[in-house]
């Protein structure tokens, strides 16, 4: 369902964070003033550009004129009515507060330490959390995606171990030169509450797994995609409805890294609804991220290695009855 969160993460990822009268009025009832109930908008200067009140077919140069009484009135330029009368209400227009924004979602997310800006109106260091012992910074930056994003990055990979939250536009694997941080666009993550903002934290566990396994995966040995695709063919052709084994499953996570890219990938190739959920719980059923990534020994379908050397131990994890 749409939530007033879904108007603002375009704004906040935009050059120019600004929101004009004309697309207020678009919007479904409740969500600018729940926006500025919020204050992730606040009220700026009246623009000097307006779209034509008259025709909405253009956007012209607002021209003030003396009017009676000594009253300015405002007018553009229109090819139908020559001059068309401009109200005092389609000049207004909205800046996102994205210091508030920062302040918010650090709150949201319970983090420890101060909110602090890093690059002007460009990223918030929110504060830091622990992660298997570790602390790690929590960061939100704006524009990644621009062609000044190598000098947002520069500051943000000088953090602790970043997890970095977007507004709405991950940017290219490129930007890091390295190792590409946990990333979490909020239009994906952030939902909008009764008391505010809201974010699962079980959203952020994913997406550091899921960059984790990304870094161990790309040293490991994994099928082949094609080989993939065959084998969940082979299995819903005979178990027509059947829910995918969990190697298939296991397999899948292995090949992207990703719990909710494998999720996508098993969905589109058997043509069943596989959750996120499915696959977590069958990485889990198979001893967890680690050991699934890490368990080069294992006689599950993600073997590339025909053999083993003699005389090596294996390592076997237990796993549960499914």
């Amino acid at each position: 369902m749409t939530s007033a969160l879904d108007y603002l993460w375009p704004l906040v990822d935009a050059p120019r964070p600004m929101v004009a009268a004309h697309v207020v009025a678009a919007w479904p009832a409740g969500v600018h003033q729940r926006l500025l109930d919020l204050g992730f908008l606040v009220q700026a200067a009246d623009a000097d550009r307006v779209i034509c009140p008259e025709c909405q077919g253009h956007i012209e140069e607002v021209i003030a004129c003396d009017g009676p009484g000594g009253a300015v009135r405002f007018y553009v330029a229109c090819p139908e009515v020559s001059r068309a009368h401009v109200p005092a209400t389609a000049r207004r227009q909205w800046a996102v507060n994205a210091p508030r924004l920062a302040e918010a979602l650090a709150a949201t997310l319970k983090l420890t330490g101060v909110c602090t800006e890093l690059v002007p109106n460009r990223s918030w260091r929110l504060g830091c959390t622990t992660w298997q012992d570790a602390t790690r910074d929590v960061v939100l930056a704006r524009g990644l995606h621009w062609d000044d994003a190598p000098t947002v990055r520069a500051v943000i990979v000088r953090a602790r171990k970043p997890i970095v939250f977007v507004p709405d536009a991950k940017p290219s694997d490129d930007l890091w030169r390295g190792r590409v941080p946990p990333i979490l666009a909020l239009s994906q993550v952030a939902t909008l509450g009764d008391t505010g903002m809201e974010v699962d934290p079980l959203e952020i566990v994913a997406a550091v797994q899921d960059t984790e396994a990304r870094a161990i995966n790309s040293n490991a040995g994994v099928i082949g995609m094609e080989q993939l695709k065959v084998m969940i063919r082979q299995q819903v052709k005979a178990e027509v409805k059947a829910s995918l084994s969990d190697d298939l499953l296991v397999a899948a996570y292995r090949q992207h890294g990703s719990i909710r890219a494998a999720a996508a990938f098993l969905s589109q190739q058997s043509d069943q609804d596989v959750s996120k959920d499915q696959v977590r719980r069958a990485v889990q059923r198979a001893g967890g991220v680690a050991a699934v990534l890490n368990d080069q020994s294992s006689d599950s379908v993600v073997r590339t290695t025909p053999s083993r050397k003699r005389g090596r131990t294996a390592k076997k994890i237990d796993r549960p009855n499914t």
